[in-house]
């Protein structure tokens, strides 16, 4: 909890203080009192400001999870993982073998968050980062297709939503906005700013016959939106913490929306009437990922987070079915890190759960009846 509970704590505070008002502020106070001179007084403050900045990256790179999104992508008809995190690249591999397929350059700085999205007939990997922009890329050939601008701050998360037939792609971004594009132009086709803070969260839901575009935000709010027209559905309440994780699940009762956060529970919802159907407690840690698993028959919920393993769930009941991997405490989940990242793969004809966090590695994880 510690390492992610510092590292927003100390970002949040440096992305306030460090301005141009910063920069002025001590110019102006040292040169009014006669301190220094305005020469000297500049020179201070841009001293001071470089050394603020240098000690915010030192912090960032000291305490950044090493893979922070993971997303299973198809290029020509096979079934690959990417995975990206502070490094600044996207690894492509083959699930089956572990190896390498691919590695895709450009973002300059940390990739917070990878989705599919289908533009015309072929489906392109999108990644979003901390350098404000979405990237879209051919996962077959590692090409960079396009670059999608337009926000205003980092870029948090990213996922597709479909609107008439079509598909737009969706990002949110740590000043509040929320950001809409076609993926075969990069027209960006809508900007709406909720005022709810930081979105720490998007991802589609089905409700009514149509998608809708869900956004979790720090005032711990989970809002649903109409994305062809921008209209606010409704906002659903009840998480005592952030709200860090969203996942659309299909369920006996139809499609619900998941919700996971720094409350240490998952909350159920059903996006149709806004009504919280579960609250499932982790007690084990801040959660930051969640995803559903279709398990034979059975769809399941995946979280993670800061505690050991991979938590399923039964979505109906809210009931805890079992645990993927996972190590004694003392050792740590995994053996080291902590996850950040979840995702359903398939490889070789069997359904696996992807994971990557704090530790040098994405791992891959069979489910079995004894962790069922």
């Amino acid at each position: 909890m510690a390492p992610n509970n510092l590292l927003r704590g100390l970002h949040m505070l440096m992305f306030r203080i460090l301005r141009v008002r910063l920069l002025l502020g001590i110019v102006l106070v040292l040169a009014l009192f006669q301190v220094l001179s305005a020469l000297q007084a500049l020179l201070t403050a841009t001293a001071v400001v470089v050394v603020l900045v240098a000690l915010r990256t030192a912090i960032q790179k000291m305490l950044a999870p090493r893979f922070s999104a993971v997303c299973q992508v198809r290029a020509e008809e096979r079934t690959l993982l990417a995975f990206a995190g502070s490094r600044r690249m996207i690894t492509i591999g083959d699930p089956a073998t572990g190896d390498a397929v691919t590695t895709l350059a450009g973002h300059r700085g940390w990739v917070s968050a990878l989705c599919e999205v289908e533009s015309g007939r072929r489906s392109l990997l999108a990644s979003g980062g901390k350098d404000r922009t979405v990237r879209l890329w051919d996962p077959g050939t590692g090409e960079q297709v396009s670059v999608l601008t337009g926000a205003r701050a980092a870029v948090s998360s990213v996922c597709q939503v479909r609107v008439d037939g079509g598909a737009l792609l969706a990002a949110g971004a740590e000043d509040g906005s929320l950001h809409l594009w076609e993926p075969g132009s990069g027209e960006q086709v809508r900007v709406l700013s909720p005022g709810a803070g930081e979105v720490l969260a998007v991802c589609a839901v089905r409700s009514e016959g149509r998608d809708l575009l869900a956004s979790s935000h720090v005032d711990r709010s989970v809002r649903l939106w109409e994305p062809g027209t921008g209209e606010q559905i409704r906002e659903l309440s009840g998480h005592e913490g952030w709200p860090t994780a969203l996942c659309q699940m299909e369920s006996a009762d139809g499609t619900l929306l998941a919700s996971a956060g720094t409350d240490e529970t998952i909350r159920v919802w059903n996006p149709d009437t806004g009504e919280q159907l579960h609250v499932m407690e982790d007690d084990f840690g801040w959660l930051h990922a969640l995803c559903q698993v279709e398990v034979g028959e059975r769809k399941l919920l995946a979280s993670g987070g800061d505690g050991p393993g991979v938590k399923l769930w039964d979505p109906a009941t809210g009931e805890r079915t079992g645990t993927v991997g996972g190590a004694p405490f003392l050792l740590g989940p995994y053996g080291c890190g902590w996850v950040r990242a979840l995702c359903q793969i398939q490889v070789d004809d069997e359904v696996r759960i992807a994971t990557g966090g704090y530790d040098k590695r994405v791992e891959t994880w069979r489910l079995t009846e004894r962790s069922l």
